[in-house]
């Protein structure tokens, strides 16, 4: 039989055998060792609605001796809260949150902007190469040397036409001056 205990905040959770039984901290009277191995959970309700656990088959947490085990149970019951919430735990969920505000902030900003840069006109059009017409897409006023362009390549063959984007994608990553050197797909 394979046994767990495990500090579930308010209450003990003991799964033996994959059957889980919750014990609140509150009702557990005493916790000692009888005989070899053996450590009782006296929750004060009379011997048989105590619980047994033979220390030789807790798997976890891990112990060398019943005594061991003993004290980390006690040491469950006696505020060792590891991996619960604390006030230094919440002060750190509280900081990354308010991290998370200030990412989704500039995201915010950064989506806004696309309104300025919306598809549906280049701000550039280069039409001096036959069969071929270049569309850069940009906040206005952008530098045609910095890399901030979306740049649509247009080719015209037997009549059919064919749109495809440098580097293979819409992002507004792209220098337009460097338009006739960039992979197109």
């Amino acid at each position: 039989m394979a046994t767990e205990i495990v500090n579930n905040g308010a209450s003990l959770k003991i799964v033996i055998d994959a059957v889980p039984r919750f014990i609140l901290k509150s009702q557990i009277k005493d916790v000692n060792v009888l005989r070899d191995a053996i450590i009782k959970i006296d929750i004060g309700q009379g011997t048989l609605n105590n619980v047994y656990v033979d220390q030789v088959e807790v798997t976890n947490p891990a112990s060398a001796s019943v005594d061991e085990l003993r004290d980390k149970i006690m040491a469950m019951l006696n505020g060792n809260n590891e991996g619960f919430a604390t006030e230094l735990k919440q002060d750190s969920e509280i900081a990354t949150i308010q991290d998370l505000k200030v990412q989704v902030s500039d995201l915010q900003s950064k989506v806004s902007s696309l309104d300025n840069k919306l598809f549906f006109e280049p701000i550039l059009v280069d039409e001096n190469n036959p069969n071929t017409v270049y569309k850069g897409y940009a906040i206005p006023g952008s530098k045609t040397d910095a890399a901030v362009w979306a740049i649509e390549k247009v080719t015209s063959k037997n009549g059919i036409l064919s749109h495809k984007w440098a580097g293979g994608n819409k992002s507004f990553d792209k220098v337009w001056d460097n338009r006739p050197a960039l992979i197109y797909s």
